[in-house]
């Protein structure tokens, strides 16, 4: 082998090292860069499903704490209901709302309740969406019961013993249905997080009790 062969062989042996190096670096690089995108991947899934899920919280507990509300107001029909005119007028003195007042807010957290139901039932297990819708028609039927002990009551009519004790069933049905829907979401929320497997994903629920 003469020298010119030789430095040429030579020249080849560099050249083809140096391309199988960079085919090396290029096939590593490429492979972390696909890990990281994965990654990136994997933590942009987790925050979503946690934001989902965090969603989820936040729409039971609204509801729950709208249903308590629509209870307590309830209460309040039914206490200045019993009064005799003359001292239902005085209320107004303590900046007590009127009947017809405490009305009007149950018909608008009828009208929350019922589109916070629709919006359970796209976010919410089949089961627990049930609940809800269940919860809302017991709410339709209280408030359909007190506005006809109401009217009797308004009217002396015959039938108010018998549209009182409607309204007591109902309204006890109403509460032990929030009470139910209440511990089923409390069971889903303080469960591991479904979208994280193994994860010790963890949320509370709260609402607020009037």
């Amino acid at each position: 082998m003469d020298q010119t062969w030789a430095v040429a062989l030579g020249a080849i042996i560099s050249i083809v090292s140096a391309a199988l190096g960079a085919v090396g670096g290029y096939a590593g690089g490429k492979a972390q860069a696909r890990g990281t995108v994965e990654g990136v991947e994997l933590q942009l899934a987790g925050q979503r499903a946690d934001a989902l899920w965090q969603m989820e919280v936040d729409a039971c507990t609204l509801y729950i704490d709208r249903c308590n509300q629509a209870l307590f107001k309830i209460g309040q029909v039914v206490s200045i209901g019993q009064l005799e005119a003359s001292q239902a007028e005085t209320l107004a003195v303590y900046g007590i709302e009127s009947r017809d007042e405490i009305i009007r807010s149950l018909r608008g957290l009828q009208d929350e309740c019922m589109l916070q139901e629709v919006a359970l039932g796209l976010r919410l297990p089949s089961a627990l969406a049930e609940g809800a819708k269940g919860v809302r028609e017991s709410l339709t039927s209280t408030t359909d019961a007190l506005y006809r002990w109401c009217a009797a009551r308004a009217g002396r009519t015959p039938d108010e013993a018998e549209r009182w004790q409607d309204l007591i069933d109902r309204t006890t049905a109403f509460r032990r249905g929030v009470g139910r829907f209440t511990s089923d979401a409390q069971a889903r929320f303080t469960a591991p997080h479904p979208a994280r497997s193994g994860g010790p994903q963890r949320r509370s629920l709260t609402w607020t009790r009037r």
